[in-house]
């Protein structure tokens, strides 16, 4: 069985959630990137590797809005970003729920601006679509709503059962375990593009019996380390090619019936 992040594997989110964490911050309600200073989104993007959820994006954003204008191309170090993480004056839970409050009224403000700073993976989107949007199941950080809205917008009509998203705090790993009794499944393959969930899912699943495959997406929201550092840990690092191959074998094209 194969199991589908979201963000930075099947869907470039990245100007949405630049322009939703500034709104989240400063308490504005853009619906573009024209308004934000070049640098603030610039350094925003080169540190986005570091975080893997929407309280993350918070915490981010205030540091590049604090930063962007003395040190524009700084690249925080696991080090600093973590000492970061562990001095923020807001809890992770308070941001996140702050977060997706500030994307739902960006939706309702303009959805179809909001739709606009986003655009699926290709060609992997157009793949899954093929093989059936309706079979995919996708375990991500993002909010239910945001989720499915982006898949049929997109065209993949995935079944909102089949989306284990964040929005009451569930862990990946709290829903990776309710993936694997839904589906009754003793071994998974999870592709993800953030060192920090594939290891926290390795060591919580795979410490006695390895029942989890992990995969390093390599044209997501990665480090310039981060391929070298999953092979280190025994993930395999796929481009997409190698993940189409995969999907034909675990996923394969419906049979049409005439």
């Amino acid at each position: 069985m194969l199991i589908f992040d979201f963000d930075g594997v099947l869907l470039n989110s990245l100007d949405e959630v630049v322009v939703t964490a500034y709104n989240t911050v400063t308490g504005s309600l853009m619906t573009s990137l024209k308004g934000l200073p070049a640098n603030l989104i610039g350094l925003f993007k080169l540190n986005r590797f570091h975080f893997h959820s929407a309280g993350d994006a918070f915490l981010l954003m205030n540091w590049c809005l604090e930063n962007y204008l003395r040190t524009p191309h700084r690249i925080l170090t696991a080090k600093e970003y973590q000492y970061l993480a562990g001095n923020a004056v807001f809890s992770s839970t308070w941001c996140k729920r702050r977060f997706f409050k500030t994307r739902g009224l960006f939706f309702e403000k303009d959805k179809e601006k909001w739709f606009a700073l986003n655009a699926p993976y290709q060609p992997i989107w157009d793949e899954l679509i093929k093989h059936g949007g309706e079979r995919v199941v996708i375990l991500t950080n993002k909010n239910l709503s945001a989720t499915f809205d982006l898949c049929h917008h997109f065209g993949l009509k995935v079944c909102k059962k089949n989306i284990y998203a964040s929005d009451e705090g569930a862990t990946k790993i709290e829903n990776l375990s309710k993936i694997r009794v839904c589906f009754k499944q003793p071994q998974c393959l999870f592709i993800d593009d953030s060192i920090s969930n594939l290891r926290q899912i390795d060591l919580h699943f795979n410490t006695h019996n390895k029942i989890l495959g992990l995969i390093l997406a390599a044209w997501g929201y990665v480090g310039s380390e981060d391929e070298s550092i999953a092979r280190t840990y025994g993930y395999s690092v796929f481009d997409q090619k190698d993940l189409i191959a995969v999907l034909k074998q675990e996923l394969p094209t419906p049979k049409s019936v005439f």
